[in-house]
């Protein structure tokens, strides 16, 4: 096989820079338009420039248009529209409004949960519409509480998740679409569990250590180093370790496993018919998911650019054969 090159944008992860020369591609400068690579990897998206003067044996990263669902107001407009249309099937997602467009519908909808609901349960999350890693975040259950200066979104806080040893987990699920015509899709088996650093208290809505999973948020938290009962150091499994915990509970992963699958077919197909049709992309996306105590997944939020550094080794167990796998997936094998 002749000798395959790649160009990679400088805030890429080193991981996907060491993989490709581990398996004998050669690294081209990004700078340079003259020399043209057969994979180019980005953080940010493409300019349509790009990809529409490609050759036919060169790959890119990220489909055109193909972040509608990464974006959390775009995500909640298009799901609620297909909730609406096509009922119960995409009950997958927290009700969800965008601000502050829709303000005056969820003042709404509050004071109706509010009618019938004991106040511990009517919480709320509010989220910019486009940060990542839990920033600006915040969690009320007082609309005077309510502030924000930016495009966001509030959603209808889930105050059962399931607990492990009174920890709250999500979990990071990598998901590789190589094609949205037809739909191909490919959900990793593998993936992260990240738990929260103190136990859920639903009486300290302020404490992000307790109600929020995001890792760069946690690994600053006082009890991160600590031998938490069961969870154990840190803040990540992997999907093997909760499957294994599930099983020894006498739980059914496998039906979670499927409920999983279909939303995240589901929440692919809102945006199909917007990208473009093109076969020398792929796309490589971080799917949220909660698990609550009746054992129901709810989709939380879909990721552009899923973090792929190694914090612990929970990271490096799951992201390297990942990352090896879907280059397989594209028919890039290792360059003798």
């Amino acid at each position: 096989m002749s000798t395959l090159t790649f160009k990679i944008s400088d805030n890429a992860p080193d991981a996907i820079r060491n993989l490709l020369l581990s398996r004998g591609w050669q690294e081209l400068d990004e700078d340079d338009e003259n020399q043209v690579c057969h994979l180019w990897w980005k953080i940010a998206r493409f300019r349509l420039n790009d990809i529409q003067h490609a050759l036919p044996w060169q790959y890119f990263n990220h489909f055109p248009n193909a972040n509608a669902i990464t974006r959390k107001d775009t995500l909640t407009r298009n799901l609620n529209r297909m909730k609406a249309t096509y009922g119960n099937i995409f009950d997958f997602f927290p009700t969800t409004f965008n601000l502050p467009n829709e303000y005056t519908r969820f003042v709404n909808e509050f004071s109706r949960r509010r009618s019938f609901d004991h106040q511990q349960h009517n919480l709320w999350i509010c989220k910019p519409a486009d940060l990542s890693r839990g920033r600006g975040i915040f969690i009320f259950k007082d609309l005077n509480d309510l502030t924000y200066d930016c495009s966001a979104v509030v959603q209808h806080y889930i105050t059962n998740p399931l607990l492990i040893s009174g920890y709250k987990f999500d979990l990071r699920l990598y998901v590789v679409v190589t094609s949205f015509h037809p739909l191909t899709v490919y959900v990793y088996r593998e993936g992260l569990v990240r738990f929260s650093t103190d136990k859920f208290n639903l009486l300290c809505l302020n404490n992000v250590y307790s109600h929020l999973t995001n890792t760069s948020i946690n690994k600053h938290g006082p009890s991160y180093s600590k031998d938490k009962d069961i969870v154990g150091p840190g803040c990540k499994w992997t999907f093997s370790q909760l499957w294994n915990y599930l099983h020894n509970r006498n739980i059914n992963s496998n039906d979670i496993w499927l409920k999983i699958n279909t939303l995240v077919i589901l929440t692919l197909l809102t945006q199909a018919p917007t990208v473009p049709q093109v076969s020398n992309c792929f796309e490589l996306y971080g799917f949220d998911v909660l698990i609550d105590e009746n054992l129901k997944p709810w989709l939380l939020e879909v990721n552009f650019s899923p973090a792929l550094s190694f914090d612990c080794q929970a990271d490096l167990e799951v992201k390297m054969p990942l990352l090896n796998d879907l280059f397989d997936i594209l028919g890039f094998g290792e360059v003798e």
